[in-house]
């Protein structure tokens, strides 16, 4: 399948805010605030309870305020493109702006996004988990709802959708709140805007997360609403915890590549993300190829969900392939370091040490879960391409002073994996898999600056956005694979039995060393 085309070079002859006022954008958890022009299509709608109706898009963006007198429901749906530094587009915002509603025991807004396809309005996006409002009557305003073009990407992939003229592309956006009030349950409303991608207005900005929250002033344009009544079973079952209250900060993380003895001046870690889906994941996305001074850090943001997985291939500066990591990202930001022996050339181990680091100065909270873990490469020719990676169950035969680094805690006998390495489809504890088994995606296999440019970390203050790398990186570094079990690409499963390597090949013997 050939890779999807963006076709948006247009966009900057495409609509701006059309107002004077300047809104603010506001970071919650972030130290710093930053004002710039929020560009926010609001176009022609129906505003119905209980079904939708064909809706018909108004050809420039113009502000519209949606107004239902049923069941005391005022609100606005808004749409806008998000915009890097540079002016490309980065990610779609949906957001609904509640300015009456009536009490409620309960209410749940659910985002939809369609394209269409030939003809046929096909689902591109629905969130998961909960994004709640509150109970009491009057105004709410809900953190934006980001979706980011990476995922509408894969999704029409998935769709054998291989060519996408972004420009002229048909988009239909919903969302539907359920809700209970004191008499009554099960209601709905919904409100939906048919629009063409090319015409949706703009906004740029660099640090905008999924939590944060848009203030802006606006002007107010009634249009005529058409109303029904249905009493629906719920959507969803929804359990969990309020958009406003997830960390803004899930799934990123920051990278440290350590040794307890410097043998190594720098090293390259090959970065790929494989994102998850509800029974699968899609293949692995190139984030880059990274030169790491040993003991240095760097942060990766945006473009990253908890339950995600980072696939990290290490390399000397000569090209040869030293360690394999993979990781699972969390609920928060995590500080995940790689440790490599003084001998990585021989050994070929990589220790894998993560967990939560809310306050993100690249150390692992107090009290915290510790996930810590080795890997093991073998190759099996020649060449590394044809290598393989196990996941060890225990750290007998190893040298523990090799990997002793003092800022992380001490080892012990078992390794400590995540709960989805350990059981179901796509677990790799006491697993031995292909460390290059993915296909369609060259850079991923090359050698470290043969296809893309390697960026160098040469302080723990850079920062990268993922999401902006892989979509530079997408001509040569997306795998066509749909990951629906570890042994995708086929595997060893070592079951109760422990995996067995030889530490007579390697000059250290830990006969000598205490088991923690």
């Amino acid at each position: 399948m050939m890779p999807m085309i963006f076709s948006d070079s247009s966009h900057n002859h495409h609509p701006q805010w059309p107002f004077s006022e300047i809104s603010e954008l506001w970071l919650p958890t972030s130290c710093h605030k930053v004002s710039r022009a929020i560009a926010v299509a609001l176009l022609s709608s129906t505003v119905l309870i209980g079904q939708a109706a064909p809706l018909f898009a108004n050809p420039s963006p113009v502000l519209v305020s949606q107004r239902s007198q049923q069941d005391d429901w005022e609100a606005e749906l808004h749409i806008a493109r998000l915009l890097d530094d540079d002016g490309e587009p980065t990610a779609l915002v949906l957001q609904l702006d509640v300015d009456e509603k009536p009490e409620t025991s309960y209410a749940n807004a659910v985002y939809q996004l369609f394209a269409n396809i030939d003809g046929r309005w096909t689902e591109l996006y629905t969130n998961t988990g909960a994004r709640l409002i509150g109970p009491s009557a009057g105004g709410a305003f809900l953190p934006p709802e980001v979706i980011e073009l990476t995922l509408l990407e894969d999704t029409l992939e998935q769709q054998e959708v291989d060519r996408v003229d972004w420009n002229t592309l048909d988009l239909k956006a919903t969302v539907q709140v359920r809700y209970d009030t004191r008499n009554r349950r099960d209601r709905n409303v919904e409100w939906a805007q048919e629009v063409t991608y090319g015409a949706i207005a703009q906004t740029y900005s660099s640090q905008i997360a999924r939590d944060t929250t848009i203030r802006q002033t606006t002007t107010q344009v009634v249009t005529n609403t058409e109303t029904s009544t249905q009493t629906l079973e719920p959507l969803l079952d929804t359990v969990g915890t309020p958009n406003n209250q997830l960390s803004p900060h899930r799934g990123h993380f920051s990278l440290g590549i350590l040794q307890s003895v410097n043998t190594l001046s720098d090293v390259i870690a090959r970065v790929s993300l494989k994102a998850k889906r509800p029974e699968s994941y899609l293949g692995e996305r190139l984030i880059g190829d990274f030169q790491y001074s040993i003991n240095q850090r760097s942060q990766f943001i945006r473009g990253l969900n908890p339950g995600d997985r980072v696939v990290v291939r290490l390399f000397d500066t000569a090209g040869e392939f030293l360690g394999y990591s993979e990781f699972e990202l969390l609920d928060e930001n995590a500080a995940v370091n790689l440790v490599l022996s003084d001998t990585p050339w021989r050994d070929r181990l990589v220790r894998t040490v993560y967990g939560v680091d809310r306050d993100r100065n690249g150390q692992i909270d107090a009290n915290a879960q510790i996930y810590d873990y080795f890997t093991h490469v073998t190759y099996t020719s020649q060449s590394y391409e044809e290598s393989q990676v196990t996941f060890l169950k225990t750290t007998n035969n190893i040298n523990h002073r090799a990997f002793a680094v003092s800022s992380l805690p001490s080892l012990h006998q078992n390794c400590s994996y995540p709960h989805s390495f350990q059981r179901g489809s796509f677990a790799l504890a006491n697993r031995t898999v292909s460390a290059f088994g993915v296909r369609g995606a060259d850079a991923l296999i090359a050698r470290p600056g043969e296809l893309v440019q390697i960026t160098t970390v040469n302080s723990s203050s850079i920062t990268h956005e993922v999401s902006r790398l892989i979509l530079t990186h997408r001509e040569v570094g997306y795998s066509d694979d749909v990951i629906v079990t570890t042994c995708n690409s086929g595997c060893i499963d070592h079951g109760d039995d422990e995996y067995e390597w030889d530490d007579d090949l390697y000059e250290w013997d830990d006969d000598d060393d205490d088991d923690d």
